[in-house]
């Protein structure tokens, strides 16, 4: 008989307190969602701030292209963090939704009357998402913003490359008779020294120029020629051939304009030398 009294005061100790020991649980979540939510509005503040200084910033280096591609970087950092802090609240509007659901909506009228610790706390989770989802709304809308003045970069670096493609540059200074003056002089100096050269060379120097310049043309001929001899089969097309393979007709377009190079090449690297060995170009 003893045991069952204690159990009995047990019972309703137990349903007295479960009121009170389930308000302060929703008291407790809801005032550590309230310091979440004042967190991420001074963070949603601060991002706001520095939103508005870039702003005024791309107003005032519109005209500055690497200023506007770092001023993009910043506000692409912005996003990711407005971003950020509307998802910190996605667990806990996960749990108030759940919470909602589980305690059902509330009585029509002619039902009866559900307790007030549950209406109270539909209430009070009700309001705890109408501030979660300002918060986010406002990240949001933030968001947005800072997608705009991206594009609104983007248009504006688009538009300074157009203006630097049909720049218009003042050639009057370059057209002038100034100009002309300076390039007669210049061109007069430049037939004074090389008119001033060949008389000299062919004055004085005259047979070894004749010396220099048929040793180079030798070696060009002979080699041109030598070349083709000994590799004539390799950039002479076979004309029994008449569709050749497009490595073929590669390999002949390549060596039929190496070797005449070639040949031009050494044709005026020995003319140099032997006009440097005879002392013509001193």
């Amino acid at each position: 008989m003893l045991f069952r009294l204690l159990r009995l005061i047990l019972v309703l100790t137990l349903v007295v307190s479960a009121p009170l020991s389930f308000e302060a649980m929703a008291q407790a979540l809801g005032q550590g969602s309230a310091g979440l939510v004042t967190d991420q509005q001074k963070v949603i503040q601060d991002l706001t701030a520095k939103t508005d200084d870039l702003e005024k910033k791309i107003q005032q280096d519109g005209e500055d292209d690497a200023s506007l591609v770092e001023i993009r970087l910043q506000l692409e950092d912005l996003s990711r963090a407005a971003l950020t802090s509307a998802l910190v609240f996605r667990s806990r509007l996960t749990e108030i939704n759940n919470r909602i659901e589980v305690l059902g909506p509330p009585p029509a009228a002619g039902q009866p009357q559900e307790p007030d610790i549950v209406t109270g706390e539909r209430q009070a989770l009700a309001s705890e998402k109408a501030e979660i989802n300002a918060v986010v709304a406002s990240a949001q809308n933030l968001s947005i913003r800072i997608s705009g003045l991206i594009d609104k970069i983007g248009n504006m670096r688009s538009e300074l490359f157009r203006n630097l493609l049909t720049k218009r540059y003042v050639l009057s200074d370059a057209l002038s008779p100034q100009v002309f003056s300076d390039a007669r002089d210049e061109f007069g100096n430049l037939y004074k020294a090389v008119s001033s050269w060949l008389s000299f060379a062919f004055k004085f120097k005259f047979q070894a120029i004749l010396a220099a310049t048929f040793v180079a043309l030798g070696l060009a001929l002979v080699l041109l020629v030598g070349g083709r001899r000994l590799f004539g089969r390799v950039f002479e097309a076979d004309p029994t051939n008449e569709d050749p393979s497009y490595l073929s007709r590669l390999s002949v377009a390549f060596w039929s304009t190496l070797l005449p190079t070639l040949a031009v090449a050494a044709f005026l690297g020995s003319t140099i030398f032997f006009f440097n060995y005879y002392n013509v170009l001193r």
